[in-house]
C-alpha cells in the first residue's frame, strides 16, 4: 500500500510558537544538515484581512525585521543545524498576520517560508466564530505522509473553523523507536534525535506554521516511561547497559524538548476575564518525589486556588486515571497527584483538562466529590499510529467506567460517578499490514468557547486526520462523535 506523497518545502522550518494580545514568538531556521545559514535575512510581518492572500502586498506590512549573526546551534554538538528564536511585539488584539522569513540573494529579497497566525482577543467574542482551540498528539511519521498537517491546514484555511490557537500536547517525535543496541558519542545521540525531528517536523509542516503552538513533551520525546527504565522494551535495553550512554541520550532528548519545541515547566495565559489557561509539563522533570519539580507545582496549585473563570489545563496524560505500571507510570502513581485533586476541589470553578497520551480519544466529565465543581476531560490519541512491529501498543477507548473517581480513595474529597459523552472510532483492518492491532483512527480535535449568560459553551469535535471531504475540501468529521456541548463556569 503506497503512502501519498508528501509537500515539497523549502527545507528551512518556520515555525509560530506561543502568541499572545500583542506579541508571537517565532522560531526560525533549519532543522536538516543540508541547509545553508542565510547571512541576509529577515521576517516581514504583514497584517492581512484575509489568509487567502498568502502573498502579501508590501503595502500591507507592519513590521519588517533584519535580523544578523543571531544564528545558534539547537543541538550543541552539530555545527549544521540552526536556529533562532525571534519575539514581535506591539501587534493588535485579535487581528490575523503573515509572517514571511526572506533572504537576499543577488540585491532580491526571496521567500523561504510562510506563515500564518492570528493574535489572541482581549475577550471571548459574543457572535460570529467562536473562539477555537486545536489540540492534538502522538505523532509517529512512519506511515503519515503529510496528511494530518494537510487536513489542519484544510481546516485553517476555513473562516468559520479555523483554530486561533493549538495544543501539542506530547509525542509530536518518537526518538526512541529504533534506538538500537549499540552506544553513541555525544553528537551520534544529537545527530539521531535531530534527523527524527527532521522527519516529524516536514511532515507536520503545515500545521506548525499556521497558528500559534504551545507544545508539551511526553516520554516518547525521551524514551518509553521516561525517566524510569522499567519494565521490558526492546529499545531501552542499550540505555540500560551504560549509564554514560543515558545521560547522552537524554541530555540530547532535552535539547530537542527545550530548544525546538520550546517548552517551559509551566505556563499560564488568561482569554481576558472569561478563561485562564495553564500548560504544565508533568514528564520531563519527573522524579520519584513528584511528576513537577516543587517550584513549578507550587505555581499549579496557586493557578487553581486563583481562578476566578473556569480553567483550562494542558497537560502530557490523562488526570482521570488509574495507576500506572512497570512499562508506563501513571499520574496517580504521586503524591502530587492528590494534592491536585484536593485543590481543584477546594476551588472555585470547572476545569477542562486537555491531554494525549493514551492512543485513545474520549470525552469524560465528572463532578470533582462534593465541591460542585466539574471536571471535564478531553483526550485526543493519535494524529498518527504505531505501525508494524510497535503496532502492537496501539489501544482503544475502556469500556465504560464502572468505579467511580477518584479511582483510589482520598480523604476528603467523595468518590463520584464519571461520565463519557463520546469517544473516537477505531479500526482494524486485516488487510492492512501495517497495523497489526486494532486502533483509534488518527485524529486531532478543535474546541470552541462561546460566552452566555450562565458560564461558557464547550463544544468539541474531532477530525479524521486521514480523509479529506472531496465535496467541502475539510477533513471528514469522526463518525459517531457528538458530544453534546458541555457549560463551564
Amino acid at each position: 500500500m503506497q503512502n501519498r506523497r508528501p509537500r515539497l518545502t523549502s527545507g528551512y522550518t518556520l515555525v509560530i510558537h506561543e502568541v499572545t494580545t500583542s506579541s508571537v514568538k517565532v522560531w526560525v531556521g533549519a532543522l536538516s544538515p543540508s541547509m545553508v545559514k542565510p547571512e541576509k535575512w529577515r521576517l516581514c510581518l504583514a497584517q492581512v484581512d484575509s489568509f487567502s492572500d498568502e502573498m502579501a502586498s508590501e503595502q500591507a506590512l507592519v513590521q519588517v525585521d533584519f535580523v544578523k549573526d543571531v544564528w545558534k546551534r539547537p543541538f550543541n554538538a552539530l555545527n549544521k543545524r540552526f536556529y533562532h528564536v525571534h519575539t514581535l511585539h506591539d501587534l493588535p488584539a485579535t487581528t490575523d498576520f503573515v509572517l514571511r522569513f526572506e533572504v537576499e540573494r543577488d540585491g532580491q529579497w526571496h521567500v523561504l517560508e510562510t506563515a500564518y497566525f492570528s493574535t489572541l482577543p482581549e475577550q471571548l467574542p459574543t457572535s460570529g466564530k467562536a473562539f477555537t482551540i486545536g489540540l492534538g498528539s502522538c505523532f509517529y511519521a512512519k506511515h503519515d505522509g503529510g496528511r494530518a498537517a494537510n487536513a489542519y491546514e484544510a481546516l485553517y484555511k476555513n473562516e468559520q473553523l479555523r483554530p486561533d490557537i493549538k495544543f501539542l500536547v506530547g509525542d509530536q517525535v518518537y526518538v526512541d523507536i529504533g534506538l538500537g543496541l549499540y552506544p553513541l558519542s555525544d553528537d551520534d545521540c544529537q545527530d539521531r534525535i535531530a534527523d527524527e525531528y527532521v522527519k516529524s517536523w516536514e511532515l507536520l509542516r503545515s500545521m506548525l506554521r499556521r497558528g500559534g503552538t504551545w507544545m508539551l513533551a511526553d516520554d516518547h520525546e525521551y524514551w518509553n516511561n521516561y525517566p524510569y527504565l522499567k519494565g521490558f522494551n526492546p529499545y531501552l535495553i542499550t540505555l540500560g547497559l551504560s549509564d554514560r550512554f543515558k545521560d547522552r541520550w537524554e541530555k540530547a532528548a532535552k535539547m530537542g524538548v527545550d530548544v525546538v519545541q520550546q517548552m517551559q515547566p509551566l505556563r499560564t495565559f488568561n482569554i481576558g476575564s472569561q478563561l485562564s489557561f495553564c500548560v504544565a509539563d508533568m514528564r520531563s522533570n519527573r522524579t520519584d518525589q513528584g511528576f513537577m519539580t516543587p517550584v513549578a507545582f507550587e505555581q499549579l496549585i496557586a493557578w487553581v486556588k486563583g481562578l476566578t473563570c473556569p480553567g483550562i489545563l494542558v497537560i502530557p496524560q490523562p488526570l482521570i486515571a488509574k495507576n500506572g505500571d512497570d512499562n508506563d507510570s501513571n499520574l496517580p502513581d504521586w503524591p502530587q497527584y492528590e494534592q491536585l485533586l484536593l485543590a481543584m476541589h477546594n476551588g472555585n470553578h470547572d476545569l477542562v483538562v486537555l491531554t494525549g497520551d493514551v492512543h485513545y480519544g474520549q470525552v469524560s466529565q465528572v463532578q470533582i466529590g462534593n465541591s460542585g465543581n466539574k471536571l471535564v476531560e478531553i483526550i485526543t490519541s493519535p494524529m498518527s499510529n504505531l505501525s508494524e512491529l510497535d503496532g502492537i501498543a496501539t489501544a482503544v477507548p475502556p469500556k465504560a467506567y464502572r468505579q467511580k473517581f477518584p479511582f483510589n480513595a482520598i480523604p476528603g474529597i467523595e468518590r463520584q460517578k464519571i461520565t463519557r459523552s463520546a469517544k473516537v472510532s477505531t479500526q482494524s483492518k486485516w488487510w492492512d499490514l501495517r497495523f497489526p492491532s486494532k486502533r483509534t483512527t488518527e485524529h486531532f480535535m478543535t474546541l470552541d468557547f462561546k460566552p452566555t449568560s450562565k458560564g461558557i459553551m464547550m463544544s468539541v469535535h474531532a477530525w479524521d486526520a486521514r480523509n479529506i471531504d472531496r465535496r467541502t475540501k475539510l477533513p471528514k468529521t469522526i463518525a459517531g462523535f457528538k458530544p453534546k456541548p458541555i457549560l463551564i463556569k
